[in-house]
């Protein structure tokens, strides 16, 4: 759905028409990505007793308009957008980079739980992917692919070529191939790319400066140590293999915390859960907001 927002419009996606009588899960998105991920979520799981929303942060999915530069102005966005469709009390769940927009939001308004989803604390972005996302969306996705995942989930290959799954036009197998995103290479593997495709393809945007601008929004980020002192109602969600945001015992953010209660890490995954292992993430995430 299109929502305005002082003369703005966002957009917003939900499985269904907004149920007032439901509690809402709000889904944020990572850096680049956008509300794609909620179709890697089993929705029918939830629906009987939530509402499901992921969020276009401007220049992200269908919402217009330049990236937002600060963790801080897209959070302010998302509390605009949660007013104007008179949501409260909501559970606010974020991936990566949207981790730190719940746990920003979770501070500012009353939710009733934030789940941050392979979220470091301080996010620091090394100068390697940052020059890989300078205007190169396929590169950054390489680096994201290449270190984030871990676990790739099997897909149905229905030709020996690459080019299957919405993805034909780079009309090669081998070798470096240009795209409307920059460019890539494609060596011995292009079945593993088949595989790949669902989760590259959520970051492919109609600028391609937006993953850079996302990640430079991250290591600046801070919350004060009162506020960490407050947090509550929060769980955290990591990746045992995770190389880009693992789990650290000694985050500030992890200083109250129960870690044996409020920690989840699941083995043998990367950066994205929702993508390697669908199927139990969706059985944590069913756990963590006691469905």
């Amino acid at each position: 759905m299109q929502v305005e927002i002082e003369g703005h419009k966002a957009y917003v996606h939900t499985e269904k028409d907004i149920d007032p009588n439901l509690e809402s899960i709000i889904l944020i998105p990572g850096a680049g990505m956008d509300h794609r991920i909620a179709k890697m979520f089993d929705y029918n799981s939830i629906s009987k007793k939530h509402n499901l929303l992921s969020i276009d942060f401007p220049g992200h999915g269908f919402t217009p308009g330049p990236a937002l530069t600060s963790i801080e102005a897209q959070t302010d966005f998302c509390i605009k957008l949660l007013k104007k469709l008179n949501i409260g009390h909501p559970i606010v769940a974020g991936h990566s980079m949207g981790g730190l927009v719940a746990l920003k939001l979770s501070l500012l308004i009353a939710v009733k739980q934030t789940i941050l989803i392979n979220t470091s604390y301080p996010l620091a972005v090394g100068e390697l992917l940052l020059d890989h996302a300078k205007g190169n969306l396929d590169q950054a996705s390489e680096f994201f692919t290449k270190y984030g995942v871990f676990n790739i989930p099997e897909a149905e290959i229905k030709s020996k070529g690459f080019g299957v799954m919405g993805s034909g036009f780079y009309g090669r197998s081998k070798g470096t191939i240009k795209s409307p995103y920059g460019t890539k290479n494609i060596e011995s593997d292009p079945e593993k790319e088949i595989r790949l495709y669902p989760l590259k393809k959520i970051f492919n945007q109609t600028y391609k400066e937006i993953l850079s601008i996302d990640l430079k929004a991250c290591s600046p980020f801070r919350i004060t140590e009162d506020e960490i002192n407050n947090l509550s109602k929060i769980h955290f969600i990591y990746g045992g293999k995770d190389k880009l945001a693992r789990f650290n015992p000694e985050c500030d953010l992890l200083k109250n915390i129960d870690i044996d209660k409020k920690v989840h890490i699941m083995p043998e995954t990367g950066h994205f859960p929702f993508f390697e292992r669908p199927v139990e993430f969706n059985s944590l995430i069913r756990k963590v907001i006691n469905l």
